[in-house]
């Protein structure tokens, strides 16, 4: 009798793990950097705290819209190779933003 397919051995488990909770603990990262940053982005443009919260309801309507396409590209493109392409290009464009 064979081992049902969720149950199966997985090589690396642990390190798959770690880089997944890395990931999550980036995003939540950006998210808290952008609203720590909100009143600092009112003073620099010169914008109200209703004008410059926009920022932060952009970020979160990008996220819920990108949360459909993300599993089409996963069937498309394969899981691995998404989440590590979706990992450096938030680093990158993150270091850029900086």
């Amino acid at each position: 009798m064979s081992t049902p397919e969720p149950f199966k051995e997985v090589p690396h488990r642990g390190l798959i793990t770690v880089a997944l909770m890395l990931a999550t603990v980036m995003q939540a990262l950006d998210t808290t950097i952008a609203n720590v940053a909100l009143p600092t982005m009112t003073g620099d443009l010169g914008a109200s705290p209703d004008n410059i919260n926009w920022v932060l309801t952009s970020y979160i309507v990008a996220a819920a819209i990108m949360t459909p396409v993300t599993g089409w590209l996963a069937d498309r493109l394969g899981r691995k190779e998404l989440f590590l392409a979706s990992v450096v290009g938030f680093t990158i464009f993150s270091m850029l933003c900086g």
